[in-house]
């Protein structure tokens, strides 16, 4: 059973809920994937923590060092999405039975030799009228700088800069028909570069992830609706942004942002109730201060209002936003812990084996 914690205010915890079925952590990044047992599953049901597996996965990109994140946007009946942010290699992957799909290289991927690209994918998820996995992702290109092309033994003052294109590449994947397609993007710049955990959410077969406004002095949130393949943006009121910490979640089926200042322990939790409508954000809950946690880090939710952090020692503990109470869990977590939903799906589904 968990050890519970002294609070400033609330109750005290003294058991793990039974319908916390399972939970998966995965720490970003994963050095290397053929170390997948850096991704832990946990059973958190009855009164106790237990692990119950230790992956072993092979590394899918033949490399001997791979640098591999899981995407954040969490499980798709029982598929992660896992790639590679220097070069876009990317894989779908179903732990239970172990099978992955190595994603084709895009064909619209080009590079100058004094440009570096980065790979960023925004979402994934699944098309259910089309049964169809589907990625989305932007390319965004850069300069080399002056000491690279010395490296590369590439003159930079004769670098045709002026020539070189700079425009944001949109590609959608279908493991359907394993094919790569570019997007029409009429605004297509995109600050969401990042490999933070935090970013990027899947619900109702729309991806959304955030990043600072292009055209707004503040935050935005970009929703992807992988069955029109259309594109929605909600403006997102929090005042002084830059100011403030964000972690997107998903919280009983609706988008939902904590924001906090760095250095407090206070967070407020906001949740959007229409799409594309800023003054439909509503904020449930303002919790903390906590006297008795160092430094927490929100790094998940649960379903039925349950957020996960990560202390300074990197233990992770649950609070019950209802009842206000804290559970440490017996779990120690890493810099880069995130916790996603997952469902075990023993099936082999449509072209993951192929």
């Amino acid at each position: 059973m968990g050890k519970p914690m002294n609070m400033k205010h609330g109750k005290v915890r003294t058991h793990i809920p039974h319908d916390l079925a399972l939970c998966i952590l995965s720490k970003l990044p994963v050095k290397s994937l053929k170390k997948f047992g850096c991704v832990h599953f946990y059973s958190l049901s009855g009164d106790k923590c237990e692990n119950m597996v230790k992956l072993n996965f092979q590394n899918p990109f033949q490399e001997d060092d791979p640098l591999g994140f899981v995407l954040d946007s969490g499980s798709i009946t029982g598929i992660l999405c896992v790639y590679q942010y220097h070069n876009g290699k990317t894989a779908f992957w179903n732990p239970t039975p172990e099978e992955f799909k190595i994603i084709p290289p895009s064909p619209f991927l080009f590079r100058s030799p004094y440009q570096k690209f980065v790979v960023n994918p925004l979402g994934f998820g699944y098309d259910i009228v089309r049964d169809d996995y589907k990625l989305i992702r932007c390319v965004g290109y850069f300069n080399l700088e002056y000491e690279e092309c010395e490296e590369l033994g590439i003159s930079w003052s004769d670098a045709p800069w002026k020539d070189l294109s700079y425009e944001y590449l949109w590609e959608i994947y279908s493991l359907k028909s394993n094919t790569w397609r570019k997007l029409d993007v009429n605004d297509s710049a995109c600050s969401c570069f990042s490999n933070i955990a935090g970013v990027r959410l899947y619900t109702n077969e729309m991806c959304h992830w955030w990043q600072y406004g292009k055209k707004y002095d503040g935050v935005e949130v970009e929703s992807f609706d992988l069955r029109n393949e259309v594109f929605f943006t909600t403006l997102v009121p929090l005042g002084d942004v830059y100011s403030k910490s964000l972690y997107m979640v998903g919280l009983n089926g609706s988008i939902a942002f904590i924001s906090w200042t760095s250095g407090t322990t206070t967070f407020d939790i906001s949740i959007l109730c229409e799409i594309g409508v800023k003054e439909s954000w509503t904020k449930l809950y303002s919790i903390g201060p906590f006297s008795c946690i160092e430094h927490p880090i929100p790094i998940g939710t649960w379903k039925n209002g349950f957020v996960f952090f990560r202390t300074k020692d990197n233990e992770i503990v649950l609070y019950d936003l209802q009842s206000q109470m804290i559970e440490e869990l017996c779990i120690e977590g890493e810099h880069f812990s995130h916790i996603l939903p997952y469902k075990k799906n023993l099936l082999s589904i449509g072209g993951i084996n192929q």
